[in-house]
Order: C-alpha cells, then structure tokens, then sequence
C-alpha cells in the first residue's frame, strides 16, 4: 500500500491545508480548469495507485458547480488506480431536501448522495447534516462528525452569564438538547411556521422553556438568509433577553446575509470553516474544525 494523499477541491482550499498539517497526509497536485464553455476540468498529477486517498470538498456556493467538480475528481482517482477513496464533505449541499414538502418535489439530498457515490466513492465523511436521515442516503459506510463540541468549548471561553439554549425550530431540539448538555444550561425552543411557496420565509408563532438566563444561545446547523436567526432574535428580545449569541456549523451567508444580521440584535455569531468565509462583520467568529477531520483522517490511514 502506498502512502495516502489528501486531495483538495477549489471549494475550501484553506482548511484542507489545515487538514494536511494536522493529520501529516500530505496535499495532493491537482489542477482544476475550465474550458471556454465553463465545463469542468480536472488533472490528477500524482500517483495513487494502491493509495488510500482523500478528497476534501465543501458543497458550497456554487453549489452545483463544487458538486460536479467533486464526482470529477473522485472518477479521475478512480480510474488512477486509488485503493480507497473518501470525500470529506464539511457542508453538504442540497441537505435541506431531505424530503417531500409536498407532491411533485424531489428529495434533492437522496440526488446528491447517489450522484457522489456512483463516481466510485467507497466512505463519506459528514458534518452536522441538516437532518440525521441522510446518513442513510449513502450506499457507503458514512462517519458523522459534528461541531458541536468545538463550538461549545468557544462559548465556554466566554463564560456567559445565566446562559440558555435556544433550538430555534422544533425540528433542531436534538441538536440544541446536546449543546445544552455540554454547557450545563437549561433549554428552551422555538416553534416556526415555513411557507412552503415562499423559500426561506418564517414565522415565529410561539415558545417552549422558561427565559430565565441573561444570555440566549441560538444553536442552527446552517445560517443562509439569516432570516430565522432575526425573526428568533427579535422574539427573544421581546422577551426580554439581554445578549444574543448565535452558533452554526456551516456559515452559508447568503447575499445580504450578513449586512441583515449586522443590523439584527443578535451580538455574536459563531461559525465553523466547514465553508470558506470571505465575508467580513465584526459580529462573526470563525471556530475552525480542522483538529476534527484531522483526527478522523489519522483512524482512516
């Protein structure tokens, strides 16, 4: 067997070179290109056969465009000979189809997941999913990361006062209940209604848990819009909230985004670099999960 490489889509460059360092597998050459119709063109310059390999690619914005850029990669390793090929997915894209809203929709994440694997793909690796269902999309085994813990650890560092978690829909209760867990703070949750004709509009209609803390911690897989962020944060100041901290794994920040979000009442927002962040605010904090795929990678190799 020969020694494993690490290979970096365009997506997020940045933490797969944390990755390397961390884990000791050494980044692959690739060069990805364009052709003068935007097609994708991808050239594997070393040699993997017989080698473990790992892809690293976030399907970020833009998303269709990193997904193909993925399966191409993966089908060139393939055909070079890899042992084994794992992606390494910090943001999932299409994650939020994970299932009939009504009659006529596609599950998109099912798509995504069947499209990746047939490349040749043997494992994934996935962080904080939108909804634990999607593991089983995979026809390969999947190990499931999540930030969680990493985030809580930059929460701790700012010792909050009376803090409370927030799950700002009923459908994250999960998610807020084991990041309460590590905080020791009581919870609280938020219910929403979604218009399904309107794509990422949302009404706060009502809340369980008592508001007893000075500080609420509102606790997402992904900020796009920041449009449930807002509604839950106004809610919150109604109610007399004092500081509003927001974490999310995956920092999609969608245009105007973050100008929103600065003008919001929210006084801090914590993210991870499963997307690469470019934008700037003086309200978002970048919480790296390098150290965590990393150590994942060293069980692989």
């Amino acid at each position: 067997m020969n020694s494993p490489k690490l290979f970096s889509g365009s997506s997020n460059q940045d933490l797969a070179k944390l990755v390397s360092i961390k884990s000791g597998i050494p980044l692959g050459r690739i060069e990805i290109g364009r052709f003068s119709d935007s097609e994708i063109d991808v050239w594997v310059k070393d040699d993997v056969n017989n080698s473990n390999v790992f892809i690293l690619q976030s399907n970020s914005k833009p998303v269709n465009d990193h997904i193909i850029e993925l399966a191409l990669i993966a089908d060139a390793l393939r055909r070079s000979g890899a042992h084994k090929i794992t992606a390494i997915i910090p943001y999932f894209g299409y994650s939020r189809k994970e299932k009939q809203s009504r009659a006529g929709e596609p599950i998109s994440a099912k798509v995504v997941a069947d499209l990746i694997v047939a490349t040749g793909i043997n494992k994934v690796v996935c962080l904080d999913l939108h909804a634990d269902a999607i593991v089983g999309f995979f026809n390969v085994p999947v190990i499931y990361l999540t930030a969680l813990d990493e985030l809580s650890k930059r929460i701790k560092k700012d010792k909050p006062q009376k803090p409370i978690v927030v799950s700002p829909d009923t459908g994250g209760v999960k998610r807020a209940r084991n990041f309460a867990s590590l905080l020791n703070a009581p919870l609280a949750v938020m219910e929403k209604h979604r218009q399904i004709d309107k794509r990422d509009k949302i009404e706060v209609l009502s809340m369980t848990g008592e508001l007893t803390g000075d500080t609420a911690i509102l606790v997402d897989d992904v900020i796009s819009t920041g449009g449930t962020i807002i509604e839950n944060a106004n809610a919150l100041k109604r109610k007399g909230v004092k500081k509003i901290i927001v974490c999310a794994t995956h920092g999609v920040f969608a245009s105007g985004a973050v100008n929103n979000l600065e003008s919001s009442p929210v006084d801090k927002i914590y993210v991870t670099d499963s997307i690469g962040q470019k934008q700037q605010s003086k309200k978002v904090e970048v919480v790296s999960v390098a150290g965590l795929i990393a150590d994942c990678l060293k069980e692989e190799v």
